[in-house]
């Protein structure tokens, strides 16, 4: 980080998690759990690239990827797979809110605070998992890249987070979106305290299913 720094590169990202790649279009998918802090605008840091408003519900990055690019000293870099462009798909972006009834601080409508990411050619779909303090439950969400439709495809209980993301795309003629979650009950600050009362005790923290969505035609 601090060679990096002294060649002139950015190391002011804040919350960097998962990536996945679409290589047809040649195309990195990086989740950025909050944007805060560092990525945004301070005059009086040595170097000050970032300048992006605070947006505590993250967002996941679309990094374009090609080659023929040369370094920042003008050396050719011997690679295809170069990013050269950085940016938001609308519907990739988090968006708080003011606490709802239930204690959620971000739209439910929407992602907030990524944490995995799963890239399936086949299905042309970017699977993203939340570990969200933002969220009272947990989501998980599927983003087709060609029709940017976003849909959420899986609820976990309230306080956990969703992890190991997974597509097997054909298994004996059938496909699968595999995942898990874990710390069930490690509830948000700002839970609605009935609910919590509620909730507590029906759920097992101890719990840490691993699973998977079926009925998928193989692909």
């Amino acid at each position: 980080r601090r060679y990096t720094a002294l060649l002139g590169g950015t190391t002011e990202w804040t919350k960097m998690e998962g990536i996945a790649v679409n290589g047809k279009d040649r195309k990195l998918y990086m989740a950025m759990s909050r944007i805060e802090s560092s990525m945004r605008s301070d005059p009086t840091e040595p170097a000050d690239h970032i300048k992006l408003p605070e947006n505590k519900a993250g967002a996941t990055y679309t990094l374009d990827l090609k080659g023929g690019i040369s370094d920042s000293q003008g050396k050719p870099i011997d690679s295809e797979w170069v990013a050269v462009k950085m940016y938001v798909e609308p519907k990739l972006l988090g968006k708080p809110m003011a606490a709802d009834a239930r204690g959620n601080t971000a739209e439910v409508e929407s992602i907030a605070n990524t944490d995995n990411l799963f890239f399936s050619e086949k299905m042309r779909t970017l699977i993203i998992g939340e570990d969200s303090g933002m969220h009272v439950n947990n989501f998980i969400w599927a983003y087709n890249v060609d029709t940017q439709q976003l849909s959420r495809i899986l609820t976990v209980t309230a306080g956990a987070e969703t992890n190991g993301l997974q597509v097997v795309e054909n298994l004996n003629g059938h496909a699968y979106i595999m995942a898990n979650s874990q710390h069930w009950g490690d509830f948000i600050g700002t839970t609605n305290a009935d609910l919590k009362a509620q909730l507590t005790p029906m759920i097992d923290k101890f719990y840490a299913p691993v699973g998977y969505i079926g009925g998928i035609p193989g692909l």
